[in-house]
């Protein structure tokens, strides 16, 4: 199987997973990408999403051990055609725990085939210059991993004559159980000394959650705590200060100080 078109469709609110699988995209060397992004509310029209030919590399951050629960929402549009596909897990050092097979099976449930998957490194949405979380990744050596994933993709598919030869591709995990169980209907704190009220927190916000007027007001029942806004805010008007938060974020940079790498499964 030669592949000609890479279609990149992630859900990446602080940008660091649409990123990555850019990087293995690169390293397929393929004549053509086109990029979907799952991030922002979708359009009226957007109501389905069909992808037909080449292959997809679907990525989306890991929170609480799960597919970040927007990102499954939205995931749903999508309409595979038994497109070959590359699932992609970014997570801030801590572990991907279920994350990486609930993917797989939410997209073989979207008419997929997967072909492989990676659990890969990003800093932590909730990293500070404080309290660093996986800081700094994905690094050179990150990169290049990607890099060298997608051309062993490549390599892999061009030993297949279709994909019915396809051994299942297996990845740890099981899917998980009950409603997500990480951080939600909180708001950030807004530093009205520091906005500009130039608006790029709610052109950011990937659920509508922050309205911009003469003041920012952000919605609690929309809110994801993603740090979109966090970290797309030039003058640092907007943080996450609550308790819940600076405790989990502790915790992490506490525990979670150990190096992990890169796991690629084909």
């Amino acid at each position: 199987m030669n592949i000609e078109t890479a279609h990149l469709i992630c859900y990446s609110p602080t940008r660091t997973t649409f990123t990555t699988i850019q990087h293995i995209a690169n390293g397929m060397d393929v004549p053509t990408t086109q990029s979907l992004d799952l991030t922002l509310p979708p359009g009226a029209s957007d109501a389905e999403i069909s992808i037909k030919g080449g292959i997809a590399i679907i990525g989306v951050p890991v929170y609480a051990g799960r597919v970040a629960p927007m990102a499954a929402e939205r995931l749903k549009a999508l309409r595979g055609n038994n497109t070959p596909a590359i699932i992609v897990v970014v997570y801030g050092n801590r572990h991907y725990d279920q994350a990486l097979y609930e993917l797989k099976t939410l997209v073989e449930a979207s008419g997929f085939v997967v072909v492989a998957g990676a659990a890969l490194l990003g800093e932590h949405s909730f990293s500070t210059p404080e309290m660093p979380i996986a800081e700094g990744r994905p690094d050179e050596s990150d990169k290049m991993a990607a890099r060298d994933f997608g051309a062993s993709v490549t390599e892999k598919l061009k030993h297949l004559s279709d994909l019915s030869a396809l051994v299942p591709l297996k990845v740890p995990g099981a899917f998980p159980e009950g409603a997500y169980a990480g951080p939600r209907k909180i708001v950030p704190d807004w530093k009205a000394s520091l906005c500009i009220l130039c608006g790029l927190c709610a052109e950011h916000c990937p659920t509508g959650a922050i309205t911009v007027g003469k003041t920012v007001t952000f919605d609690a029942s929309r809110c994801t705590v993603c740090c979109a806004c966090v970290k797309g805010c030039p003058k640092g008007a907007v943080a996450f200060n609550q308790p819940k938060i600076h405790n989990i974020a502790g915790v992490l940079h506490t525990n979670c100080k150990t190096r992990r790498e890169p796991e690629l499964f084909l």
